[in-house]
């Protein structure tokens, strides 16, 4: 009887383990779709936290696209909050396989293989979203590709124009001397400087904390990613002047996607890598207005937004000139032709319908 009850037990032990491998998969390329086709399981990093319109608004949808299009052959697992690493890392994580997909800011990059597209990171280039995105687009056909033999292009966007969020109100270019600047990258030294402040390079993860503690005055940053992150309540003032936009170039592991069946590799590259890059763009450009209203709510009988005067803006922007030149000297530094790219840039720019600041 005792033989006969542990033989019993042990079976049950061993049913009760199939059943839940079977319900949980097996990891990359483990668990069946529909027709017992293999799943192919695709890992997500999101640098904001799982409330910002990142999560909700872009990766969340995408990633029910994703499952919806493929039948469930590709499964999306989303890290939310930087937990597979940070907005600084991405270009190396995706290379490196830590995860699949991720976006890359490229400002972070300025010193990798993505350097060409920070010309348009630069000051007062772009006024919004889609046109950064549409102009970087096409950058990108001409100039990107050596920058992509390592990583898998998903498609180009871009921020909103940026704004500065200060911890007091700045009106005037005198009112920024002495300020500790948030600045995106090295680019955007000379212009704080310019303005008698000091640049501090740091990413979107630190800028609260930063701002909190005093150890900012100043950052330059996106409306709608302020409104996320709830700089609100520790920077009480926004100044409107459009410094910059940052293009962001959604990016998947080459390695992920050599693996992928040829139907699926088609699907991504014809349909879901261009969603997600205009997942981005559309979030910037649709929550632009909203995030403006919540700001001024929130900061409503303890700060302001404030709008320049057009005298005032004018010397602001004035520096910036200095910029773009030094732009084109890095890039023939860095080996590449900055001269015929520049007056590509600027042709592009026009033939968007842009004014040229300088």
């Amino acid at each position: 009887m005792k033989v006969r009850k542990k033989l019993l037990m042990s079976l049950c032990s061993v049913f009760s383990i199939a059943v839940l491998l079977a319900s949980c998969g097996t990891g990359k390329g483990g668990g069946n779709a529909s027709g017992g086709i293999p799943v192919i399981e695709m890992n997500v990093n999101n640098v904001t936290p799982s409330t910002h319109p990142y999560a909700t608004k872009v990766f969340e949808p995408w990633k029910k696209l994703v499952e919806e299009k493929t039948n469930g052959r590709v499964q999306v697992h989303l890290y939310h909050g930087g937990t597979l690493g940070s907005s600084k890392s991405v270009l190396q994580d995706v290379k490196g396989g830590v995860y699949d997909v991720g976006p890359a800011l490229v400002p972070y990059f300025y010193d990798t293989e993505l350097f060409p597209f920070t010309i348009g990171n630069l000051p007062f280039a772009f006024p919004d979203a889609k046109s950064t995105a549409k102009v970087m687009g096409k950058f990108a056909e001409k100039y990107g590709k050596e920058s992509f033999k390592d990583v898998v292009y998903m498609g180009m966007s871009s921020s909103d124009a940026y704004e500065l969020f200060t911890v007091k109100p700045v009106k005037f270019v005198d009112d920024m001397k002495g300020k500790k600047v948030r600045i995106p990258s090295k680019g955007e030294v000379d212009l704080i400087q310019s303005w008698s402040g000091s640049p501090v390079s740091m990413t979107i993860e630190e800028i609260y904390e930063a701002l909190q503690k005093g150890t900012l005055d100043a950052a330059i940053y996106t409306p709608s990613g302020a409104v996320g992150y709830k700089y609100y309540e520790v920077a009480p003032y926004m100044t409107k002047m459009g410094v910059t936009t940052t293009p962001i170039i959604p990016i998947m592991s080459k390695n992920f996607y050599n693996k992928l069946p040829d139907d699926l590799k088609k699907l991504f590259d014809d349909e879901l890598s261009p969603k997600l890059a205009d997942l981005l763009t559309d979030n910037y450009t649709k929550e632009l207005d909203a995030a403006y209203a919540k700001y001024e709510k929130e900061v409503a009988g303890k700060g302001e937004i404030i709008t320049l005067s057009s005298e005032e803006l004018a010397r602001f922007k004035a520096p910036a000139k200095k910029r773009w030149d030094q732009w084109v000297e890095e890039a023939n530094k860095k080996g590449y032709h900055g001269e015929e790219m520049m007056n590509d840039f600027k042709k592009m720019l026009q033939e968007e319908g842009l004014q040229l600041p300088f």
